[in-house]
């Protein structure tokens, strides 16, 4: 249903390639189960890494979760998601920690997430 003439050829692109990160994850699953992400190549394992960090990404805080999150929902400009998702895809992100790309709005809120946790394990 995506299309690149109605979204547009960037949205369509890095909408693509973050599915077909997710769907190569999901096939690597049973192997990771079975062997450990140590017997995936250097490769999957950062196709792995990366998808996990978008899986985080997409878990923005939405209005419909905060009953469950207790994060106040909020919308998130569609450029912004797709500007993350490449980021991320793009491997700015390699290094970060999973859980500051988690129930962020923007990787820009990430980024400030990612900076507060090694400021404050500095401080500890």
């Amino acid at each position: 249903m995506l299309d690149p003439t109605v979204v547009g050829e960037e949205h369509y692109r890095i909408a693509e390639e973050v599915r077909e990160a997710i769907a190569h994850y999901k096939e690597l699953q049973d192997i990771i189960s079975l062997l450990g992400i140590e017997e995936l190549s250097a490769q999957d394992r950062l196709i792995v890494a990366r998808a996990r960090r978008l899986q985080r990404f997409l878990t923005q805080p939405f209005a419909v979760t905060e009953a469950f999150t207790g994060k106040p929902g909020r919308s998130v400009p569609l450029a912004e998601t797709i500007k993350g998702c490449r980021l991320i895809l793009e491997g700015a992100c390699d290094r970060w920690s999973e859980s500051s790309l988690y129930m962020v709005g923007t990787i820009d809120e990430a980024r400030e997430k990612e900076a507060a946790s090694h400021q404050h394990a500095r401080q500890s």
